[in-house]
């Protein structure tokens, strides 16, 4: 029996939200051993974007640094203040001191604080220059094309994970997960007194972090294996079939709470 156009289209309909309805577990959470975690984190490299050490100065970034600039300039003159005195820093500027740099995604991003304890980075193409969205602070960069947001807090911090994806030219957040058992406080740092890195990647869509249980009152290691489900890929697409960008919310900055 050959279906109609319609009967297809309904058919179709009723399968995805067949799928939106299964698909509820986003995250799958598992604790591991520290050992598990150490051989993990030897071979993270593979899968994590760091930021360039140094930027070189060319057009491109004279273009991030003015339009950065001027977008400032266009903020409330109150607030313009409240960022100068969230930084007490007299050499707060429109440098490079100020950007970072992923050269595999191809991103320039200028960190602006939003409050004391969180800020928001303004992305940029790094290839032409041009504005793309305001966005959270990346925690960890996966090679492919997704980062890991931890929002700052001023005390009490729960593990407040917030995901983003790169889609040409959009960055859009399609997923956050939230934890009060857990302290987020560990991998907003980066890292620990030894050196050992407490949120990375692996494996593209397995995110490692070190934490704190409340629960029990120790230090654990936990995997969260992170998907993407038909009902993030429908929320994200617009008619027009382009990728909503990124929420404007706040976030925060590797300057302050100790991450490079």
């Amino acid at each position: 029996m050959k279906l109609t156009d319609k009967r297809f289209w309904i058919l179709l309909i009723v399968m995805v939200y067949a799928s939106v309805a299964s698909a509820q577990t986003v995250f799958s959470v598992e604790k591991i051993s520290e050992t598990e975690y150490v051989k993990a984190e030897r071979e993270c490299s593979r899968y994590n974007v760091i930021p360039a050490d140094t930027i070189a100065d060319n057009d491109i970034v004279s273009m991030v640094l003015k339009e950065s600039q001027a977008k400032f300039e266009r903020l409330d003159s109150a607030w313009q203040q409240e960022i100068y005195a969230i930084y007490d820093n007299p050499d707060f500027g429109f440098d490079k001191r100020w950007l970072t740099f992923l050269p595999e995604l191809k991103l320039y991003g200028f960190i602006i604080p939003e409050s004391p304890h969180d800020d928001a980075i303004w992305w940029f193409d790094s290839e032409n220059g041009k504005y793309i969205c305001r966005a959270a602070c990346p925690t960890a960069v996966n090679t492919n094309g997704i980062y890991v947001s931890q929002v700052g807090y001023d005390c009490d911090w729960p593990l407040d994970l917030r995901f983003f994806r790169r889609e040409g030219n959009f960055i859009y957040e399609f997923e956050s997960y939230k934890s009060l058992q857990y302290s987020g406080e560990e991998p907003y740092c980066q890292g620990d007194e030894s050196g050992l890195r407490t949120i990375f990647w692996q494996d593209n869509n397995m995110l490692y972090l070190k934490t704190f249980d409340h629960k029990r009152q120790e230090s654990v290691y936990l995997k969260i294996k992170v998907q993407q489900t038909v009902r993030d890929v429908l929320e994200n697409v617009m008619p027009n079939e382009a990728v909503r960008p990124a929420p404007i919310k706040s976030v925060r900055n590797n300057k302050k709470g100790g991450k490079r």
